[in-house]
């Protein structure tokens, strides 16, 4: 049985040395004893999401502020390349989906994009409320994953203010629009040997503009096909982060 993944403050991974007890969250508590049901002596991992992992087991099972014994703590390496998408925001609780799926895939940054075509409208308030939820989204997906490191979920921007705002592309980063365009290249075909970091622009349903493309390609962006099919905006970008791991012979 896969041990209980756990989540705790980065301001607790100091306590984290073998023979000691951390206590949990009043959340964490409820959420480990009361709907997973662990007794006392249950393997646990905790994550911070600054890449510690450790591994322990339930010391008192107290729904609401239980505690572990760690055994062993390490802290592992940011993965490289690191991964970025850049989507445009679909509709509904699909952003949702997305996030969670990309981060568990080992994305180390998102950020959503208010586009053209863009089915989802935010203002500053509902912004922060989605941004909060997105964020609780990445987290879920690290204790799902076991990845170490918690991904990064920026504020929503429009399209061509973030373009715009982007520094020059360094030598050892990758900038590639998923692309439905006629002349974009496989993806099969990049070379991500050299890649520190991988910065992917995933357009909407109905694709970016051919002015929203322009822009990109100003901005260093290369258009990449994903394959011989058209896929859903989710879909999409969970294949740029596998793509990606593959291809970097991360997996």
């Amino acid at each position: 049985m896969s041990p209980l993944r756990v989540w705790i403050s980065h301001e607790q991974a100091p306590a984290c040395k073998p023979g000691a007890r951390v206590k949990l969250s009043a959340e964490e508590s409820s959420h480990v004893v009361r709907s997973l049901r662990a007794r006392r002596g249950d393997a646990v991992v905790l994550l911070d999401g600054e890449g510690l992992v450790v591994e322990g087991k339930l010391d008192s099972a107290d729904g609401d502020g239980a505690t572990v014994e760690v055994v062993r703590a390490r802290t592992s390496a940011r993965p490289c390349p690191e991964i970025t998408l850049a989507q445009s925001m679909p509709k509904g609780g699909t952003m949702d989906d997305l996030v969670r799926s990309v981060c568990e895939a080992g994305a180390a940054a998102v950020i959503p994009l208010e586009t053209a075509r863009c089915e989802l409208k935010l203002d500053a308030d509902r912004a922060r409320t989605r941004r909060l939820k997105w964020h609780h989204q990445a987290v879920e997906a690290c204790k799902q994953s076991g990845h170490p490191w918690l991904a990064a979920i920026s504020e929503p921007q429009r399209l061509r203010e973030w373009l715009a705002s982007l520094p020059p592309c360094s030598p050892d980063e990758l900038r590639l629009t998923g692309s439905l365009e006629f002349d974009a290249e496989p993806v099969a075909h990049l070379d991500f040997s050299k890649a520190k970091k991988v910065l992917w622009l995933i357009g909407p349903e109905g694709d970016l503009t051919s002015e929203e493309y322009a822009d990109a390609r100003v901005a260093g962006f290369r258009a990449v096909g994903l394959g011989p099919t058209v896929l859903r905006a989710e879909n999409a970008a969970l294949a740029c982060v596998i793509a990606t791991n593959v291809l970097a012979n991360r997996v």
